[in-house]
C-alpha cells in the first residue's frame, strides 16, 4: 500500500513507524491489543491514503473500538489524539516553552498576556506540567481542543490544554505568580471549572465573559424595542437569554384609549424567537427562555407553543418558557379549585404582589380581583398543573419557577420577577427602558464550578476564596453591549459559584441519593461551601470594597441559616458547625464584595472536557453517548468500571423524591438557584405509560421544600443517544403516552 505525502508524491507505506506510533499510544495499558488496532485501522486504509489521514484513523480506529468492556481504548485514543495535538501546535512530540507559544499566537492574545517579562515567563513555563494533558477522556480532549482552545483559520489548534489553563490564569491574576500557580493548578487538576464563555475570551482583549443574561420587557413599545437590541446583542456576545414577558398587556387590552386592541405576548415572542435567531453561536442559534405568570390570560397558548397537537405554523419551537407559579395556585390545585386569569392592565398590583415577600398579601388582592369580577377567564386549578406537566413531558422545556421561593429564600431586598435560560439564575431586573441607560436592569451571570468529590470540606475555604476572588476580578473586568448590563455588573458584582461531580461524591462514598447519611453528608459539606463563599466575599471588602447596592440585600442581618424554608428540618435536622455567629457580625460590620454568591448551573458541556457527571444530577448510564453540534462524544461516568454497582441511575428506580432531596439540601445553602432536572422510566410503569400523577407529585413536594425551579423533564428513550441538554434548549423532546389516573 502506498501513501501520499505532503510533497504530493507516493511512498510505501511504512508499517513499523504506524506500529510504533499505536506502541507508544498502547504504553503500559495491558488489555489494548496493538494488533487488534491495526486490523481495525485496515478496514479505513486504501491506496494513496494522505499521511495526515493515516493518525485520524488510528484515532477513530481506537476511538470505536473503546466500550465498557474495553474501556482503555479510550485511553488509547487519547494518547494519539494527544499526539496529533502536540505535532499540530508544536511541530514536534516536546512541548516548546511559554513564551514560544506566546509569541506564535501575539496576534491572538491580549496586552495582559504580552506584557509578562521573560523572566515572569520562565518560572510560569517551571509551574506548567504536560503530563496533565494525559489525565482528559478522549472526548473531554476532544471537546477541550475544539470549543475551548483556539483554533486557526483551518481548525488547526494554536494552543495545547496545559498552555490553555495556564494562559487563563495570567489573564485573571496580572503578574501575580502566587495566584496565577493557584488557578492554574486548580483548573488542569480539575478542581474547579470555568464556563466557556470565560475559557474562550480569557487571555484575549475579550472581556465579555457572561454565560447567560436577563431581560425584563415593560409594557411600553420603548420597553420592547430596548429589549430587542439588547436581546439581540447580547445574543451576538454568546449569552443566553432569560426574558420576562410577564409585564406585558394581554391579547384584547385597550390601547390608546380604545382606539386599538393590544395584540399580546404571541407576538412578543414571535420578536424574541426572531431576534435570538439573527446570529450563530459556535455553530447553533442563540437560545431564549421566556417567563410568564400562572395567572396570564394567554397561558393556555403559550402552553401549546411547543405541543405536538399545535399546527406547524403555530409553533414557536425554538423557545423555551418558564412558568412562574406561587402558593396560591398549588393549594387550589390540591382542591381542584377555579382560579382566575388577569391583565396587567386591570390588575397593575397583583404582579408587583407575586413577586413580594408576603405571599399573604398577594392572596388576598387575588382573591379580592376574582371576587369583583376582574378576571378574563377561569379555569381548573388542577387542569393547569394537568397541562404543565404534559407539556413538561412532551418538550422538556417548560420549565418551573416558584417564584414565592425565589423571594423568600433570597439576600435580596428588590424584587425578583425571573430567571434566565437554564433557571438557576434569580436577581432582580427592571423594565428596561432606553431613557433609563445606566439602570441596573439587565442581569448577568457569571459563573464557576468546584469539584465536589475532588475538593474536601477542610479544603473548601481555599477554593471557594479563590473562585469568589477569580470571578469578582472578572466581574469588574466585564463590558458588555448593553449599559444596563454593565451597571448590574458594577453595582451588583453578583458571582455563581457552584459545584459539581456530586454523583461521582455519592458513588465513591458508596451513598444513594435519598439516603439519610447521603443527605447529612452533602448538607455537612453545602454548610462549609456557603460559609467559604461568605467567608471569602467578606474577606475581600479589603481588595475590592463592597459591593455599590450592598445595601439593597439582606447579608448584614440574614444567614442562609436564618434565611431557608424550614419544612427542609424534616429530611435533614443536622446542627450546623460553622461559626454563623461571627460571621454575621463581620458581615454586619464590613460588608461583602458581592451581593449574590452561588447558584448551580447544569454544567453539561464543561463535565465533557473535565470527565465529570452534570452537577448534581444522578447519572444515566456508565457510558453515554452525548451529542455535541453534530459530534457523537462518548462520556464515562468517572471511575466508571470501579464504580459501576455504587452509582445511583436516574432511571433504574423512581428516584425523584430522593434526588429532590439533595436539591433541597443545596438549595438551602445557597442563595440563587439550581438547574435541576427529574427523571422519568416508562419502563417502570404499567404498559409503559408514565403517570401523570407522580409529575405532579414532584411538583408539589419539591414546592413543600422550597426549591426554587424546575429544569428539564428528562425521560428515557430507548436510543442510547443522549440529546444535548445544554443551555441551548435542547431537551430530549419525545411524545410521551401519560397514564389519566385521577389525582
Amino acid at each position: 500500500m502506498n501513501v501520499l505525502k505532503n510533497d504530493g508524491t507516493l511512498e510505501p507505506l511504512n508499517l513499523q513507524k504506524f506500529r510504533d506510533s499505536l506502541t507508544w499510544a498502547k504504553g503500559n495499558l495491558k488489555n489494548v491489543s496493538v494488533s487488534d488496532i491495526e486490523m481495525q485501522c485496515k478496514l479505513h486504509m486504501y491506496d494513496g491514503i494522505p499521511t495526515s489521514y493515516i493518525l485520524d484513523v488510528s484515532i477513530k480506529a481506537t476511538y470505536d473500538m473503546s466500550s465498557l468492556r474495553h474501556f482503555e481504548y479510550d485511553e488509547v485514543s487519547r494518547n494519539l489524539k494527544l499526539q496529533k495535538l502536540y505535532k499540530q501546535v508544536f511541530k514536534s512530540t516536546k512541548p516548546c516553552t511559554l513564551a514560544e507559544i506566546i509569541e506564535k499566537n501575539k496576534s491572538l492574545y491580549g496586552k495582559a498576556i504580552l506584557s509578562y517579562s521573560k523572566k515572569e515567563l520562565e518560572k510560569l513555563d517551571r509551574i506548567i506540567d504536560h503530563s496533565r494533558d494525559f489525565t482528559f477522556s478522549a472526548s473531554g480532549l476532544d471537546k477541550t481542543i475544539t470549543n475551548d482552545v483556539f483554533l486557526d483559520k483551518n481548525k488547526i489548534p494554536l494552543e495545547t490544554p496545559q498552555f490553555m489553563f495556564m494562559l487563563i490564569a495570567m489573564d485573571t491574576f496580572h503578574h501575580d505568580l502566587k495566584r496565577i500557580a493557584d488557578v492554574y493548578n486548580a483548573l488542569s487538576k480539575f478542581k474547579i471549572t470555568l464556563p466557556t464563555p470565560e475559557l474562550k475570551a480569557l487571555r484575549t482583549n475579550r472581556t465579555d465573559y457572561a454565560s447567560c443574561c436577563t431581560i425584563r420587557i415593560g409594557d411600553n413599545i420603548d420597553s420592547w424595542n430596548t429589549a430587542s437590541s439588547a436581546i439581540v446583542s447580547h445574543t451576538v456576545a454568546s449569552a443566553g437569554v432569560g426574558v420576562d414577558i410577564a409585564d406585558i398587556a394581554s391579547i384584547g387590552d385597550i390601547v390608546k384609549e380604545g382606539l386599538i386592541k393590544h395584540s399580546g405576548k404571541i407576538p412578543v415572542l414571535k420578536s424574541i424567537d426572531t431576534d435570538v435567531g439573527k446570529a450563530s453561536q459556535n455553530g447553533r442559534r442563540g437560545s431564549a427562555t421566556a417567563f410568564v405568570n400562572f395567572y396570564d390570560p394567554e397561558l393556555d397558548d403559550i402552553l401549546g407553543l411547543k405541543s405536538p397537537r399545535t399546527a406547524v405554523e403555530k409553533r414557536i419551537n425554538d423557545l423555551s418558557y418558564g412558568i412562574k407559579l406561587h402558593e396560591l395556585i398549588y393549594k387550589r390545585a390540591s382542591k381542584s379549585m377555579p382560579f382566575g386569569t388577569f391583565s396587567v392592565r386591570k390588575a397593575p398590583e397583583l404582579n408587583k404582589l407575586m413577586y413580594g415577600k408576603d405571599t399573604k398579601l398577594f392572596e388576598e388582592e387575588y382573591c379580592k380581583l376574582e371576587a369583583s369580577n376582574t378576571f378574563s377567564s377561569t379555569s381548573n386549578a388542577k387542569d393547569l398543573f394537568r397541562s404543565i406537566a404534559t407539556e413538561r413531558g412532551e418538550t422538556s422545556s417548560y420549565y418551573i419557577v416558584n417564584i414565592d421561593e425565589v423571594n423568600s429564600n433570597t439576600p435580596y431586598l428588590d424584587e425578583i420577577s425571573q430567571s434566565n435560560i437554564c433557571v438557576e439564575f434569580c436577581t432582580p431586573t427592571l423594565p428596561i427602558q432606553s431613557y433609563e441607560p445606566d439602570a441596573p436592569a439587565i442581569g448577568i451571570c457569571v459563573l464557576g464550578n468546584i469539584k465536589q468529590s475532588e475538593v474536601s470540606i477542610e479544603d473548601l475555604p481555599f477554593y471557594t476564596k479563590l473562585l469568589v476572588e477569580l470571578q469578582t476580578m472578572l466581574a469588574l473586568r466585564q463590558v458588555h453591549p448593553t449599559s444596563q448590563a454593565n451597571s448590574f455588573v458594577r453595582n451588583y458584582r453578583d458571582i455563581g459559584i457552584g459545584f459539581s461531580n456530586h454523583a461521582n461524591w455519592l458513588a465513591k462514598q458508596g451513598l444513594r441519593y435519598g439516603s439519610q447519611e447521603a443527605i447529612d453528608k452533602h448538607d455537612q459539606w453545602m454548610e462549609h461551601f456557603a460559609y467559604g463563599l461568605i467567608s471569602a466575599s467578606n474577606e475581600l471588602v479589603e481588595k475590592f470594597g463592597k459591593a455599590p447596592l450592598f445595601d439593597r440585600t439582606n447579608w448584614s442581618s440574614m444567614m442562609p441559616i436564618n434565611r431557608y424554608k424550614k419544612t427542609v428540618d424534616t429530611i435533614c435536622s443536622r446542627a450546623p458547625e460553622c461559626d454563623w455567629s461571627s460571621l454575621q457580625e463581620r458581615v454586619a460590620k464590613n460588608g461583602m464584595a458581592n451581593c449574590g454568591l452561588s447558584m448551580i448551573p447544569p454544567s453539561e458541556s464543561s463535565s465533557i472536557g473535565s470527565n465529570q457527571t452534570s452537577s448534581i444530577e444522578p447519572i444515566k448510564e456508565p457510558l453515554t453517548v452525548k451529542d455535541r453540534q453534530g459530534v457523537l462524544l462518548k462520556q464515562y461516568a468517572p471511575d466508571a468500571i470501579k464504580l459501576v454497582d455504587k452509582y445511583d441511575y436516574a432511571y433504574d428506580r423512581k428516584i425523584n423524591k430522593d434526588f429532590l432531596k439533595h436539591v433541597a439540601i443545596t438549595q438551602k445553602w445557597i442563595d440563587k438557584a439550581i438547574s435541576s432536572n427529574v427523571f422519568y422510566n416508562p419502563d417502570l410503569y404499567e404498559d409503559g405509560k408514565i403517570d401523570i400523577k407522580d409529575i405532579i407529585e414532584d411538583m408539589y413536594f419539591a414546592k413543600f421544600l422550597g426549591i426554587k425551579t424546575g429544569y428539564y423533564h428528562n425521560t428515557k428513550v430507548k436510543d442510547a443517544k443522549e440529546l444535548s441538554s445544554a443551555c441551548s434548549g435542547g431537551g430530549c423532546e419525545v411524545w410521551i403516552n401519560y397514564s389519566t389516573k385521577q389525582i
